[in-house]
């Protein structure tokens, strides 16, 4: 429903606006990602650069800050002044996962950051190692209370962690997490199967799928991902609502001027719709360019379901 209202063609969408915004930026414009180059974060963030870098007269610089599950970015823009011209591209670690489990941060990604644009979502599927006799959901849950299993993440406290969860507390399963850093071993370890069960983006799982050397068991999404329309929803198969993955948003300084953060909120608005959307999808993305009020709903909506699956599962902040 987002994509729908959100994703629209917005070539005439260039309303006047107050002097203050047709004069922004007048300097050089920052977007920091708050992990490596090259990540799905990156290439989102270099995407909306190229577009929207020739309308704003400006070259836009990709700050890579990575570390601390991206918080080292999220404080360098939370702390920046407010002038429009040092953005943040972020996960969802950075936003609503990180009051979760790191303590002592430095900023509060509700009231010191500023929403923009959700800018696409990246949806996750379950699949296990091919060796294991389960083929379906109902299978998998049985299996999982006969006999130990193991599920992979990219690490504690990240999406994939915090997914997995969810999936047990919805399930009743008890199954042992096995945090990684990052997905390339993870995904080795997977299907070698020395463990066992995965959520993971379905654009990384599904090369592994087709090789068949990973099962898919249905993906996390509210409706069947383009990507692999052929593998249920978990909502199809008796999980009803389960939606998990991750997601890549636009965000500023707490106190953006309102003329500034409406400009941002149309020009990325207005990029998705002239092309980066459908770069996004080529690389696996779900693309929204939602409204700054629809994004801000749907952080709450966010931090509200992860707090909870924290405080179920024992999360704590380390």
């Amino acid at each position: 429903m987002m994509r729908r209202r959100s994703l629209v063609a917005l070539a005439g969408a260039a309303l006047p606006l107050p002097a203050v915004a047709q004069a922004w930026p007048g300097k050089p414009v920052r977007f920091f990602v708050g992990f490596a180059a090259g990540g799905t974060i990156d290439i989102a963030a270099r995407l909306l650069g190229e577009k929207l870098s020739p309308g704003w007269g400006q070259p836009i610089v990709i700050e890579n800050r990575a570390g601390a599950g991206g918080t080292i970015a999220g404080q360098a823009v939370a702390r920046a002044e407010p002038d429009g011209t040092t953005l943040l591209v972020s996960s969802a670690a950075e936003v609503v996962v990180a009051p979760y489990t790191q303590a002592g941060l430095a900023y509060n990604p509700r009231t010191d950051l500023t929403p923009i644009s959700l800018i696409a979502r990246n949806p996750f599927a379950l699949v296990v190692t091919e060796s294991l006799p389960a083929r379906t959901l109902d299978e998998l849950i049985a299996l999982s209370k006969r006999q130990p299993l193991s599920y992979a993440s990219s690490g504690v406290g990240t999406t994939t962690h915090f997914v997995t969860e969810l999936f047990k507390l919805r399930t009743g399963t008890d199954i042992e997490h096995v945090p990684y850093r990052g997905t390339a071993q993870l995904q080795a370890d997977l299907a070698a199967g020395r463990v066992q069960i995965a959520f993971d983006a379905v654009s990384a799982v599904l090369p592994q799928v087709q090789a068949g050397r990973l099962r898919a068991i249905g993906v996390a999404t509210a409706t069947r991902s383009p990507q692999a329309p052929d593998i249920p929803t978990l909502a199809e198969l008796g999980l009803a609502g389960f939606v998990g993955g991750g997601w890549a948003g636009f965000l500023g300084p707490a106190g953006l001027p309102a003329p500034i953060a409406t400009r941002l909120e149309t020009d990325v608005r207005a990029a998705m719709a002239a092309g980066v959307g459908e770069e996004l999808a080529k690389r696996g993305f779900d693309p929204i360019g939602s409204t700054s009020a629809e994004f801000r709903a749907f952080i709450e909506e966010e931090t509200v379901r992860w707090g909870e699956v924290a405080r179920a599962a024992g999360i704590r902040p380390t």
